[in-house]
C-alpha cells in the first residue's frame, strides 16, 4: 500500500487498502468473447508475419499488437482501483430486559416482584457491563412484543414492568433486524418467560429457526419462579356492549383459581358503591376455571359503569386482576307511552296510527267513548268492556311509562284527584307529560288549580273563553328554528319555509298564558294578540309540552291533500317524543369525545356544545369542566373555560393510566343549572395475567438452541464467567474509486501503437 500511496501523492495516505475491480458485466460472456478473440487475433497475426525475416523484428511486431490488444482489454473490462480506509469493527452484545406487564407479579416468599430481581441484577454488575463494553458494543434493549433501546445508565431507573403483551419471538426478529450486517456475539435475556404466543413446554418451529440465524448464544435469566404461586383471577367477563333499560341483561364471568384452596367465595357486581348482585362460587383443591352467570335488570340510561369482584387473599400474586370494570351503553328498547283520549276524533285517530307504527313505541291508549251523563238506554253493566284502571295506571305502574299524554281529556270522574300528585311526582322525577288541547283539555278538563297545572308549561285562566275555532296559521319564532321539537329539516333556511309549508289549524286553547321558565315555540296571531299553541318547559329532571290544538292532524291530511306528503307530521311527533324522553341528542349541554376508547397515555380530546333551555347557543360563557373517575368519583381536573363564538369548546385530557372517566360541563344560565357528560374508557389489556406463571421450560429451551445457558436471578447472581466469542471483523469506512481505462493516455496510447506498427509494417514491405 505504500508504494501506491507514493505513485499517487500524499492525499491518498489515509488509506490503508486497495482492491481492483471490473466491470460486472464483463465476467459473463463478454470476458469469454473478449478472450477467444484475442487468442484467435493474435494466432492470425502471428502467421500474416511469416514473411518477414528478422526475429526481432517479428517479435517487434507482434508485442506492439500485444501491447495494443491489452489496451483495448481494458477499456472493454474497465478495472477501477478501489482506495479503502478500513478499521477494526466491536462485536455486539444485545442485553434484552422484559418490561411487560407480568415482571410486576409477586414472587414468595419475599413478596418482592419479577422486576425487582432485574433490577436488582443490573445494579449488581454495573461493572461486568462496563468491562465487556472495552471489547464488546452493548446494547440495552426494554422488550415484550417490540424492541426499544435504553442506554446503561437509564436501563436500571427507567425500568417499569408496563408493557401490555409479550412475544419473544417477535423479540427476536426486530433483534436479527436491528444488527443485519452487524456482528452480534451473544444475548443475555432477563425475563419470566411468560411468552403469550408460545405453547408450553416448548417452542415453535418458526421461533427456533429464528434463533439459528444468531451468531451468538442466548443467555437466558429467569426472574422469580413459581414456588407458592397463588392467584384468584377474574379472567373474563361476557356481557353485551349494549343492554335495555328494565330489561334483565345477562354477564357470563370466568374465573381462575391457583393455590387458593378449597373455599367459598363472593363474587360481587356493583354500579358505584351499589351492589346490584352477588353469587357465592365454590373452588376446589385443585387448581382450575370456573363459571359463574350473573342476571342485572339496568335502571339508568346511559354509558354506565359496573364492577366485578372476588375476596383478594393474603399472599397473593396479582391483585389487579380480582376486580374487573366494564361499560354498557343502556338503551330504551322501546318507548313507552300512556296515550288518554277524552273522545274519539281526527286528531286522536292520527297521533294513534303514528304511535302505534313507531317501531320505537309500545302504546298503551285508552279511549272514552261515553260519560255517565250520557243517555244510551241501557245499564252500565251492558256496555262497560272493562272498568277503567286508574289507580292501577296512576300508582302502581306511572313510572313504567316514558311519557303519558292527555289527549283532549278530563281526568274527572275516571282519575281520583289525588293521582294528579302522582303525575307531577312522576314528572318531577324525569318523567314526561304532554297535554293535547281541545274542549276538554285546560280550563275545559278543570286542570286550572290542580297539581297538573304546576307542571304545565302554561297557566290556565279559568274565566277566560276556553276555545277559538278558525283557520290559524301556527308560526315559529325565527331564534328559536332549531329547537328540537321544531326540527323538521336539518338546514336552518329549509326547516323555517317547512314551518310555513304547513296547513293551518282550525282551532287552538285559548286563556293559556306561559308558565315561568316555558319556552313558546308555536303561536297563532288574532286580533293582533300573539296566542301560544306549542309550550315546552322543563320542571326539574322532567319536561312537559302543551299542544294548544286537537287539529294538528291538519298536518298530514290536508298537505296530503294538496299533493304533499305527511313526513313533516311523521317529524313533528318523532321530535316530541325525543325531547320529553329526554334521548341524549337533545339535551342542551352536548359534550362529547373523539373516540370512546383509548388507550394508556392517549389525548382524549373533549368537545362542547353549550346552550340554553332554548337551545340558542350561548356564545362567550364561562363554564365548568370537571373530570372525574368512575365509579368512585375522584376529582382530577376542575377548570374553568369560555365557549366560542358558536357556543363551543374543547379540551385536552391526559389520563396517564387505565380506568373510566367522566368528562362533565355544566353552567348556570337565566338562574337555571345546566349540564352535559360523557364518559370514555382508557384500557390497558389484562392479557399479561392470562399465562402469569413463570415459564421456565422455554427460558431454558432459548438458551439450549442456542448452545447458551440458562439461569435463576437471585440476591447476589453474577455474570462474571459469561464468555462471549470476539472474531475479527472489520468495517469499510471510507474509500475512492480510480478509474484505470477512462482517460486521454489509454485512448492516446492506443492509436499511437497501432500507428507505429502500421509504419513497421509497410517498411517490412507488409500490406
Amino acid at each position: 500500500m505504500n508504494w501506491l500511496t507514493t505513485l499517487w501523492g500524499e492525499e491518498w495516505s489515509e488509506y490503508n487498502a486497495w482492491e481492483l475491480h471490473w466491470a460486472p458485466e464483463a465476467w459473463g460472456g463478454t470476458f469469454a468473447f473478449l478472450a477467444v478473440l484475442i487468442v484467435l487475433s493474435l494466432w492470425f497475426f502471428w502467421t500474416s508475419l511469416s514473411r518477414i525475416r528478422s526475429p526481432w523484428k517479428k517479435l517487434f511486431l507482434y508485442a506492439l499488437r500485444v501491447v495494443t490488444l491489452f489496451l483495448v482489454a481494458l477499456t472493454v473490462l474497465q478495472p477501477q482501483l478501489e482506495f479503502k480506509k478500513i478499521q477494526p469493527l466491536k462485536n455486539a452484545i444485545a442485553v434484552l430486559l422484559d418490561d411487560s406487564k407480568s415482571m410486576g407479579i409477586k414472587t414468595f416468599p419475599s413478596e418482592k416482584p419479577r422486576g425487582h430481581w432485574v433490577r436488582r441484577a443490573m445494579e449488581n454488575n454495573r461493572s461486568y457491563f462496563e468491562k465487556l463494553k472495552q471489547s464488546y458494543e452493548v446494547d440495552f434493549f426494554f422488550v415484550s412484543d417490540q424492541i426499544d433501546s435504553v442506554p446503561l445508565a437509564n436501563a436500571v431507573t427507567a425500568y417499569q414492568e408496563s408493557a401490555v403483551n409479550t412475544d419473544l419471538h417477535q423479540v427476536f426478529l426486530d433483534l436479527t433486524k436491528h444488527y443485519e450486517g452487524q456482528s452480534l456475539q451473544g444475548v443475555l435475556l432477563f425475563s419470566d418467560g411468560a411468552d403469550l404466543t408460545q405453547d408450553v413446554p416448548g417452542i415453535s418451529p418458526e421461533f427456533t429457526q429464528t434463533l439459528t440465524r444468531l451468531n451468538g448464544p442466548v443467555h437466558t435469566f429467569q426472574a422469580g419462579d413459581n414456588q407458592g404461586f397463588k392467584d384468584l383471577a377474574i379472567e373474563k367477563a361476557d356481557a353485551a356492549d349494549f343492554g335495555f333499560i328494565h330489561q334483565p341483561l345477562n354477564i357470563e364471568v370466568t374465573l381462575s383459581a391457583r393455590g387458593i384452596g378449597k373455599k367459598n367465595i363472593p363474587l360481587v357486581l356493583k354500579e358505584g358503591d351499589k351492589i346490584l348482585v352477588s353469587k357465592t362460587v365454590s373452588l376446589k383443591k385443585a387448581d382450575d376455571q370456573y363459571t359463574a352467570e350473573l342476571q342485572f335488570t339496568p335502571a339508568s340510561l346511559g354509558k354506565r359503569i359496573y364492577t366485578l369482584s372476588v375476596p383478594v387473599f393474603a399472599g397473593e400474586a396479582v391483585e389487579v386482576n380480582n376486580r374487573w370494570s366494564f361499560e354498557v351503553k343502556v338503551v330504551r328498547d322501546r318507548v313507552r307511552v300512556l296515550h288518554l283520549n277524552g273522545r274519539p276524533s281526527w286528531d286522536s285517530r292520527f297521533l294513534r296510527e303514528t304511535l302505534a307504527n313507531n317501531p320505537k313505541v309500545d302504546l298503551l291508549s285508552f279511549f272514552i267513548l261515553r260519560t255517565l251523563t250520557d243517555d244510551v238506554g241501557a245499564t252500565t253493566s251492558e256496555l262497560s268492556l272493562i272498568p277503567f284502571p286508574s289507580n292501577l295506571l296512576f300508582s302502581d305502574y306511572l313510572n313504567s311509562f316514558d311519557l303519558v299524554i292527555f289527549h283532549n281529556f278530563k281526568f274527572s270522574p275516571f282519575i281520583d284527584k289525588k293521582n294528579l300528585s302522582n303525575i307531577r311526582n312522576y314528572v318531577e322525577q324525569g318523567g314526561a307529560f304532554l297535554m293535547i288541547g281541545g274542549d276538554l283539555s285546560f280550563q275545559g278538563g278543570g286542570y286550572d288549580r290542580s297539581p297538573v297545572e304546576e307542571i304545565l308549561p302554561v297557566r290556565i285562566q279559568s274565566d277566560s273563553k276556553k276555545f277559538l275555532l278558525g283557520d290559524l296559521k301556527m308560526k315559529v319564532p325565527l331564534k328559536l328554528s332549531q329547537h328540537p321539537l321544531l326540527r323538521l329539516e336539518s338546514d336552518p333556511r329549509q326547516n323555517v319555509k317547512a314551518w310555513e309549508s304547513l296547513p293551518p289549524i282550525q282551532g287552538v286553547n285559548i286563556g293559556l298564558t306561559p308558565a315561568k321558565g316555558a319556552h313558546v315555540l308555536g303561536m297563532v296571531r288574532e286580533q293582533g294578540k300573539d296566542i301560544p299553541a306549542l309550550v315546552a318547559r322543563q320542571v326539574k329532571e322532567g319536561r312537559t309540552l302543551a299542544i294548544a290544538t286537537d287539529t294538528s292532524w291538519n298536518w298530514n291530511f290536508l298537505q296530503v291533500g294538496k299533493g304533499g306528503s305527511g313526513r313533516y307530521y311523521q317529524k313533528f311527533w318523532e321530535n316530541v317524543i325525543a325531547w320529553m324522553t329526554r334521548e341524549p341528542e337533545t339535551d342542551p349541554v352536548q359534550v362529547t369525545t373523539d373516540k370512546e376508547k383509548y388507550r394508556e397515555n392517549e389525548t382524549v380530546r373533549i368537545h362542547f356544545n353549550v346552550s340554553g333551555q332554548d337551545y340558542i347557543p350561548l356564545p362567550g360563557v364561562a363554564v365548568e369542566l370537571v373530570m372525574q373517575t368512575l365509579p368512585r368519583g375522584q376529582e382530577l381536573v376542575r377548570q374553568t373555560l369560555k365557549t366560542d363564538e358558536q357556543g363551543e369548546g374543547h379540551f385536552e385530557f391526559h389520563p396517564g393510566r387505565e380506568g373510566f372517566y367522566s368528562a362533565q360541563v355544566s353552567l348556570t344560565a337565566s338562574g337555571e343549572v345546566l349540564s352535559g357528560e360523557t364518559r370514555f374508557i382508557v384500557f390497558s389489556p389484562q392479557i399479561e395475567y392470562q399465562k402469569p406463571l413463570v415459564n421456565t421450560d422455554l427460558l431454558q429451551a432459548l438458551s439450549k438452541v442456542t448452545g447458551g445457558s440458562h439461569h435463576v436471578l437471585g440476591e447476589g447472581t453474577r455474570f462474571d464467567e459469561l464468555s462471549f466469542p470476539s472474531p475479527k471483523v472489520e468495517i469499510k469506512s471510507s474509500s475512492r474509486m480510480v478509474s484505470l481505462w477512462d482517460s486521454w493516455w489509454t485512448y492516446g496510447l492506443i492509436v499511437g501503437l497501432l500507428s507505429v506498427e502500421w509504419w513497421v509494417r509497410r517498411k517490412s514491405g507488409l500490406s
